[in-house]
């Protein structure tokens, strides 16, 4: 059998198919993906250090889909000249990831909750020191986390959009699990399969993202976005004893659950990867996925739309221009548009 080639091996033409396929980081603030490479570094960082405690999609889709992530690095290492490549993880996780050592040059940074930020990761790596105010491709260094990469993947080899997201959804739920699901489902959703009572879960938050960082949603209106790479369900304190403890980024995993008092979170060990994506039957698609402008709706109430079909606009101008930092947005599931706004667009299947 051949082997696998991209669709295009043009470092420009490369960049201009991740805008359009709407690559975005995959967690934190979504910066776009294609703007670091429009001026390609020497390094690149994978970061599969999952920094918030209690999270481990990232890597469970590393390991499960190893054959992708070795085709996808070769290729970016021939189309944007990377002299080096490292995948950042953390000492604890070394058991999981020791089978891959072989394919991989795997980096192994100590267990603190800071090695999860781009700058410590960097030094840590490779001894360069950012600044404060400066980032790592001004240094010559590209950090992309896994499924950012992986998304990557997909679309310099099957051409497909970013539709669909891994998502850890853990803490007080009667199974915590990985899921794959589209995006723009709803939390609401993701609890229920989890085995929350979502109407009965006053005592209980949920966040978006992870116990240090992460935000309260409003799990009745909240939808996954791009970026979200973590449902945490809590009790309402945690936000008061994180304000109280302040636990530090130079804190082991451990350390800081135990100060937040939901250590019992930390060792759970996810297995497979749980899709669902057949049975999500409405999506919330929020027009602004990432850092930059939002996409510009395409469709309006009534519309019948496909699968992968361009729905959001990214705005229009030169690429390397700051101001129009953006990208398109697909329909993750086919089905009609039942309400546009100026912030998001419902989809609802006809059919399952």
């Amino acid at each position: 059998m051949a082997k696998a080639q991209p669709l295009t091996k043009d470092p420009r033409e490369a960049a201009c198919l991740f805008r359009d396929m709407g690559l975005v980081g995959a967690g934190g603030a979504g910066f776009p993906t294609y703007y670091k490479y429009l001026k390609p570094t020497p390094i690149l960082i994978v970061n599969a250090e999952e920094g918030e405690p209690g999270l481990e999609a990232d890597k469970l889709l590393l390991t499960t889909h190893a054959d992708e992530f070795e085709l996808i690095l070769n290729a970016l290492k021939e189309i944007f000249g990377f002299q080096k490549i490292y995948i950042g993880a953390k000492e604890k996780d070394r058991p999981k990831l020791a089978p891959l050592e072989k394919r991989f040059n795997i980096a192994y940074t100590p267990s603190l909750y800071g090695m999860g930020e781009e700058r410590w990761l960097t030094k840590s790596i490779t001894g360069i020191e950012i600044p404060l105010g400066k980032y790592p491709p001004e240094f010559g260094v590209t950090v992309n986390n896994v499924e950012t990469v992986y998304n990557m993947y997909r679309a310099l080899f099957l051409g497909k959009p970013v539709t669909q997201k891994y998502i850890n959804v853990y803490g007080e739920v009667a199974e915590p699990r990985v899921y794959l699901a589209p995006v723009g489902t709803y939390a609401m959703d993701l609890l229920g399969m989890s085995g929350v009572i979502t109407g009965n879960s006053h005592k209980l938050m949920c966040i978006d993202g992870g116990p240090m960082m992460g935000s309260k949603i409003d799990v009745g209106e909240y939808a996954v976005k791009k970026t979200t790479n973590g449902l945490l369900v809590t009790d309402q304190g945690m936000f008061k004893r994180r304000e109280e403890t302040r636990p530090t980024w130079s804190e082991s995993l451990p350390e800081i659950m135990r100060k937040l008092g939901i250590e019992r979170y930390l060792h759970w060990e996810p297995r497979e990867v749980h899709d669902v994506t057949s049975r999500i039957k409405r999506v919330k698609l929020y027009l602004k996925q990432c850092t930059g402008q939002p996409s510009g709706a395409l469709v309006k109430a009534g519309d019948r739309v496909e699968e992968n079909q361009l729905v959001g606009r990214a705005v229009e101008g030169e690429l390397p221009d700051f101001k129009c930092l953006s990208v398109n947005l697909h329909a993750p599931i086919s089905g009609i548009v039942k309400e546009v706004t100026k912030d998001y667009l419902i989809i609802e299947r006809d059919h399952l």
